[in-house]
């Protein structure tokens, strides 16, 4: 088997003549290892490919294969090439340039892989919010308990899915049933309608004060919740009556 080593720590001359001085210095050594990498590999496009490393690197987001095409398009139209430039974002990950993110019900997202630095995410199941973390605790707290089940970790990730203080804020004081996300732990407020309809609905558990969970949720507005331990099937006009409540504003905790 033949191995290709390149100099990824190789020092840069002080007197070098800076040839992209757009570039944020963080991100010049990514791109002289990627150049490096790229020639030992004698990959095609070498200096396509570097522009699209360029357009990514200058975004310090989460983004689709989509959402770069945009970014690329601003400034090198002649590179909007989706074959291309999946490749390319391939060919970043394999290197150890950026990470794939599949967080769930999203689509691929690729973030910057800083080298030796570890963050965790939480994932808003509302509007999509992707927020960064790093806790020292909770990082050394996993090794602990590694350890306990002699256990040697090589790389781990946390996700959290839940609110982010904007979706929650617009939970004030109380919002429809339908409106609650995935995995939301509420409490009934208010139900909207006549004798009748409340009655029904106190048959099934569903009466002011009862807590609930989402369990599943379509376009349509249908929802699957569980009420005293039992799950049950909620059309859209029943979840429009039902008038609810997040946890953290009734004293609970998800």
């Amino acid at each position: 088997m033949n191995l290709r080593f390149w100099p990824f720590y190789k020092n840069k001359s002080t007197s070098q003549k800076d040839d992209h001085p757009q570039i944020k210095v963080e991100h010049r050594l990514d791109r002289e290892q990627f150049q490096t990498v790229l020639r030992s590999f004698k990959a095609t496009r070498i200096a396509d490919r570097l522009l699209v490393l360029d357009a990514f690197l200058a975004n310090e987001r989460h983004v689709t294969i989509f959402q770069l095409e945009e970014i690329i398009s601003a400034t090198h139209p002649e590179l909007l090439d989706e074959a291309f430039i999946q490749e390319t974002m391939s060919m970043f990950c394999q290197f150890g340039f950026a990470q794939r993110l599949n967080f769930e019900n999203k689509e691929t997202l690729y973030e910057h892989l800083h080298l030796g630095k570890h963050h965790d995410h939480f994932i808003c199941t509302k509007c999509g919010l992707i927020q960064e973390f790093h806790d020292d605790i909770l990082e050394d707290r996993q090794l602990e308990i590694a350890d306990s089940f002699n256990f040697h970790p090589l790389q781990h990730k946390t996700e959290i899915y839940g609110l982010c203080s904007k979706c929650l804020a617009l939970r004030e004081p109380s919002l429809p049933l339908y409106m609650a996300a995935i995995g939301e732990k509420v409490k009934i407020t208010d139900i909207m309608g006549g004798k009748g309809v409340k009655r029904r609905l106190a048959d099934m558990g569903l009466i002011v004060g009862a807590d609930l969970e989402v369990i599943s949720s379509s376009p349509s507005g249908q929802q699957v919740v569980i009420v005293n331990g039992t799950r049950l099937a909620l059309g859209s006009g029943v979840a429009e009556k039902i008038r609810v409540s997040h946890a953290s504003h009734h004293g609970e905790k998800n």
